[in-house]
């Protein structure tokens, strides 16, 4: 699973709740140019959504 350098913030909110990973390669173009982590997502949600999303990661 890997995002692209130019997704919203939502792509990587739903793909680690999905999958229930913590990181996520960033692809641009055919590169990797970064990792983004959910304390990465959790910095620029909502407290609210930050709370569901480490909730939703963190379920069996």
């Amino acid at each position: 699973m890997t995002i692209g350098a130019d997704d919203t913030l939502e792509e990587p909110t739903r793909i680690t709740q999905q999958h229930q990973v913590h990181r996520l390669p960033v692809i641009g173009g055919h590169r990797l140019v970064g990792m983004l982590s959910q304390a990465d997502t959790a910095r620029h949600a909502d407290e609210h959504r930050t709370g569901e999303m480490v909730s939703e990661i963190s379920e069996p």
